[in-house]
């Protein structure tokens, strides 16, 4: 879905002309002031504490100023709005409102409601400004250097026993969280980093990479997320697939997958699983609580998830309304009165068969995309952007393999991810409709324009 603030004839191009060469269709490059504040939110993404009212949190209010400039530079532009992702959003909100509104508690209900709608307008705004190779790359590069400044101060903090930064409320050796809200929280923000840090080719050196990479991964060890761990290996191993597939071939990619997969499960029954054993006994709260509690959560879930199926089929088509889950276990005297910890169930709990199938078309569409970008090499330009365009695939996979364990919808750094993956999707649309040169604008996706008129 798109929005134009100028009439219909204003959108085509004119013959000779390239976009960004100040033609009516063409946007061209957004300034280095709105790069820069939607860099800005960006790098400051993990700053989700202290909580105010209805969760709100500090760089929300970097997030809504991002929004405001990104549409305020559209308008003055005359540029097409994006909206990727309209039809299963939309789904999702309107059968949440009907759901809060039919629940015991509308109020909560519609609060989070409103914030699924803000994190949309911050994806949108994301992919308006995204709209070239440059801009795209740019605010990629953002993430890339700031999730890697971020986790070297976990790190230091960690080691410096600073638990005021850190978070780890135990002391030392308990498991880190730096200014989110929980240590898994923290962990995948990490785990994605890694994934964001390969497919920008950001710092460009490799050896630069390869300690980013590891600074990162060192910081999500500290939360001990066990969902974050597992989540980097299962979408690392798809992420090589489809690198690997798009260079040298479906043959050569199942090969090395295979051995990859093999060397794992070896490595598993020979070192991971006695490490594991070894780590329920260990003094160290870090292991004892990580990799240590691994059966004793899978046990917790396992329970949690029982009851929240329970709800469902007690309830209605409607469900019991958004963010109902922990009041209604808890009304129940359920064993644990807990929110959902699994977004597919929580959206089939709280707003029954039909949020569960927006829910399922919003990830069918964002992984449709993703993987497109991968079936071969992109051109050099969007190459320059996205060197790994399978490393978004990957950090994509990797946030739907965490959704089975924990909520993360409302994740700011997720809605951050689809927006590259959007635009990136829509750059390489656009130079096949171009015949592989890309220019400054973006053509209209499918559905067409919606024009504005504006004076």
């Amino acid at each position: 879905m798109v929005w134009s603030s100028a009439p219909p004839a204003a959108t085509a191009q004119q013959p000779g002309r390239g976009a960004g060469e100040g033609t009516p269709a063409s946007a061209g490059e957004p300034g280095r002031r709105v790069l820069g504040v939607l860099a800005a939110a960006v790098a400051l993404t993990p700053m989700v504490a202290p909580k105010g009212t209805h969760n709100l949190a500090p760089i929300d209010g970097l997030i809504a100023l991002a929004v405001l400039v990104a549409f305020l530079w559209a308008l003055r532009r005359r540029a097409l709005v994006r909206l990727p992702y309209a039809v299963p959003v939309t789904g999702l909100v309107v059968v949440g409102f009907v759901a809060a509104l039919a629940s015991v508690s509308p109020l909560t209900g519609g609060v989070a409601m409103v914030q699924e709608l803000f994190l949309f307008a911050w994806c949108a705004a994301l992919v308006t400004v995204c709209r070239t190779p440059r801009a795209l790359a740019f605010v990629l590069r953002a993430w890339a250097l700031s999730a890697t400044a971020w986790a070297g101060v976990l790190v230091l903090a960690v080691l410096a026993g600073v638990n005021r930064i850190s978070g780890a409320e135990g002391g030392i050796g308990s498991r880190a969280q730096l200014f989110f809200d929980h240590p898994n929280m923290a962990g995948n923000y990490f785990m994605i980093g890694a994934f964001i840090v390969v497919a920008a080719g950001c710092p460009r050196r490799l050896w630069a990479r390869i300690l980013a990479c590891a600074l990162l991964l060192v910081a999500m060890f500290f939360t001990g997320s066990n969902a974050a761990l597992l989540s980097l290996i299962l979408a690392g191993v798809l992420a090589v697939f489809l690198h690997l597939r798009a260079r040298a071939g479906m043959v050569k990619a199942i090969a090395v997958v295979t051995a990859v997969v093999g060397l794992l499960g070896v490595g598993w029954v020979e070192i991971g699983s006695p490490l594991v054993a070894a780590a329920t006994q260990s003094d160290n709260p870090l292991l004892r609580y990580s990799v240590g509690r691994g059966e004793r959560s899978a046990e917790g879930r396992s329970s949690l998830f029982a009851e929240q199926f329970e709800l469902y089929q007690r309830g209605d088509l409607l469900g019991i309304g958004p963010a109902g889950t922990r009041d209604a276990l808890g009304a129940e005297t359920a064993s644990a009165a807990k929110e959902a910890h699994n977004d597919y169930l929580g959206a089939l709990v709280e707003r029954g068969p039909l949020g569960a199938l927006a829910l399922a078309g919003l990830v069918g569409v964002v992984g449709a995309r993703a993987v497109r970008t991968t079936r071969r090499p992109l051109s050099p330009r969007l190459a320059e952007a996205v060197p790994v365009p399978a490393a978004l695939v990957g950090a994509c996979a990797a946030f739907a393999f965490t959704a089975l364990t924990h909520e993360v919808l409302h994740y700011r750094w997720l809605w951050i991810l689809f927006a590259m993956v959007a635009a990136l999707h829509l750059l390489l649309r656009q130079e096949e409709s171009d015949g592989g040169a890309p220019t400054g604008e973006l053509p209209p996706p499918h559905g067409g324009t919606v024009p504005l008129r504006g004076h």
